[in-house]
């Protein structure tokens, strides 16, 4: 019996980032065209697909767990995207019998299904393009980037920066809407980064976008490294305004000490990227701005953290994502002098406890308010959910019937993480 004849029905598990997912999309869509039976439940799969992450050792670790438990349960596995690039030896040593695919699209996860366990499986990267399964819809836009940051194991897994014409993403906005997704994520490792020539950068595509397709809809511009954004400053803050984009950025600033960003090879001053925000926030004030702080980089010494630690107690930014260093394999930075582990901790606990202070104070000014919310999707056991215009995720009691629509929502409550709602009468 071949691997092919072993396939049985196939499930997808992804890790990581919102462009794994849109990855994710495009390979099941093109595995149910090929005839394959694909499962939503994992636990009726015969062959696990895994779109799997690099960025952390912990999110490593995990994904390797959860490949033997799988494995452990008799079933086949496919690993692919950032880990396998780049780790493929890692995972055939840790989980023996996995099938590796390196450098992979959605035609190629084909070949890899009908692989023999324990081989590795190589292709191309091009970017897929997923059909709509759902009220929320990820279209990537380019693979890859142009920073080489010292921390970044990710750049080695996507080293070239590719950009998808700007037409075909427009089309596949237009498809998405047109099935019926209310909500469209542009993803890519570094949205500033996308270039069509002559002239087609980030913001001229969102308008091509907002130009040429029609319906209700919004519009989430993914994540933009700063030595990209502070060369846009007002094209990005014209983007944000547009009616049918989220008043939201995601911006990583990663540390406020300019000597840190320096070792991490980052080339903006931090003060700029804070002057940044204030700009766009003068020009928009319901503008919400995101932003990821690394705590424990090699070289950061005190005073550098408390540098980072006083902006994100100055408010400036409404949402943070605070992460402990971790140095990953093949990177600059796990050659350097490393900090303590229990000193990385500490700083991460204060930072983080910190950011989600300041997080649940900007949520409670909510309470009481009633606000705009376009429904994005239930979860019957928990709640129905929504995004206000800057994007705040609020939950409701459990309302099916309102599924892509904008409703009126009164604030009743508010946590770090979100806002709790209900119908205003």
């Amino acid at each position: 019996m071949t691997g092919g004849d072993r396939v049985g029905k196939v499930g997808f598990r992804v890790y990581g980032c919102t462009m794994n997912k849109a990855d994710m999309l495009a390979a099941k869509e093109y595995v149910a065209s090929h005839g394959y039976s694909v499962v939503e439940d994992e636990d009726e799969a015969d062959t696990v697909v895994v779109y799997s992450c690099s960025v952390r050792n912990e999110t490593e670790e995990s994904i390797l767990t959860h490949i033997r438990g799988l494995q452990a349960q008799g079933k086949r596995v496919v690993v692919t995207s950032c880990l396998a690039n780049t780790r493929p030896a890692r995972i055939l040593t840790d989980a023996p019998g996995s099938i590796v695919l390196v450098g992979g699209d959605s035609e190629q996860i084909v070949d890899a299904l009908r692989a023999e366990a324990g081989s590795v499986v190589y292709g191309s990267t091009r970017l897929p393009t997923p059909t709509l399964n759902s009220l929320v819809y990820p279209v990537k836009i380019a693979e890859g980037c142009t920073s080489n940051c010292h921390f970044c194991l990710t750049k080695l897994a996507r080293p070239r920066l590719w950009c998808k014409p700007s037409q075909e993403i427009v089309e596949a906005v237009r498809r998405a809407v047109g099935a019926g997704a209310v909500e469209v994520e542009l993803t890519s490792m570094d949205n500033a980064d996308y270039y069509e020539p002559p002239n087609t950068r980030i913001a001229q595509l969102v308008g091509k976008i907002v130009s040429c397709v029609r319906g209700r809809y919004m519009l989430r511009v993914g994540m933009m490294n700063p030595m990209g954004a502070l060369r846009m400053r007002e094209e990005i803050a014209d983007m944000l305004s547009h009616p049918k984009v989220y008043r939201f950025l995601h911006i990583p600033i990663q540390s406020a000490d300019g000597g840190v960003l320096r070792s991490m090879n980052r080339h903006y001053d931090p003060e700029e990227v804070v002057s940044f925000v204030l700009e766009l926030k003068s020009k928009i004030p319901e503008l919400r701005v995101a932003t990821d702080i690394m705590v424990g980089y090699p070289g950061e010494d005190e005073e550098a953290f408390y540098r980072t630690l006083e902006v994100i107690r100055g408010g400036i930014f409404d949402k943070l994502h605070v992460f402990r260093f971790t140095p990953r394999p093949h990177t600059k930075a796990a050659t350097l002098r490393q900090l303590d582990e229990a000193e990385k901790k500490r700083r991460s606990l204060l930072a983080s406890t910190e950011a989600r202070r300041v997080q649940l104070e900007k949520n409670k000014q909510y309470v009481g308010e009633t606000v705009d919310a376009l429904v994005t999707g239930s979860n019957p056991e928990e709640a129905t959910e929504a995004r206000t215009t800057n994007y705040i995720k609020i939950r409701l009691p459990y309302a099916p019937q309102i599924h892509g629509e904008w409703v009126r929502v009164t604030v009743r409550d508010a946590t770090a993480d979100h806002l709790i709602g209900e119908l205003a009468e």
